[in-house]
């Protein structure tokens, strides 16, 4: 079973926590939650010339990664190893907020990033 928080302010602290302790170099860029439509959210982190958004869409976390205000293209191999990272999530619905998915977004940011 996955773990879902209370509220956009729980996901946002969590993620803020998974990140200062993964990337301790990278700066908040912003965090927007209050007055979104649908209960949306993003927050955003910088360092140099690259940029990381996490965005709650309609109940679902979509990870943004780009470089010099280019959005890197990941492709379907993130989100079809969702599944294998999470075997709980719903095929369907496999960006469905949760904190595993928040784990498996910040060890794939970790991964991306030593291998370029």
């Amino acid at each position: 079973m996955v773990k879902k928080l209370k509220d956009n302010i729980g996901y946002i602290t969590y993620i803020r926590g998974e990140m200062k302790k993964s990337f301790p170099d990278w700066h908040e860029m912003d965090a927007v939650y209050e007055n979104q439509p649908n209960n949306n959210f993003q927050i955003s982190f910088v360092k140099d010339l690259n940029k990381i958004h996490f965005t709650k869409d309609r109940g679902l976390l979509e990870l943004s990664l780009y470089y010099d205000n280019n959005q890197i293209q990941l492709g379907y191999l993130i989100y079809n190893s969702i599944l294998k990272s999470i075997p709980e999530q719903d095929s369907k619905w496999r960006l469905t907020l949760c904190t595993e998915l928040i784990d498996y977004y910040v060890t794939f940011i970790k991964k991306y990033f030593i291998r370029n």
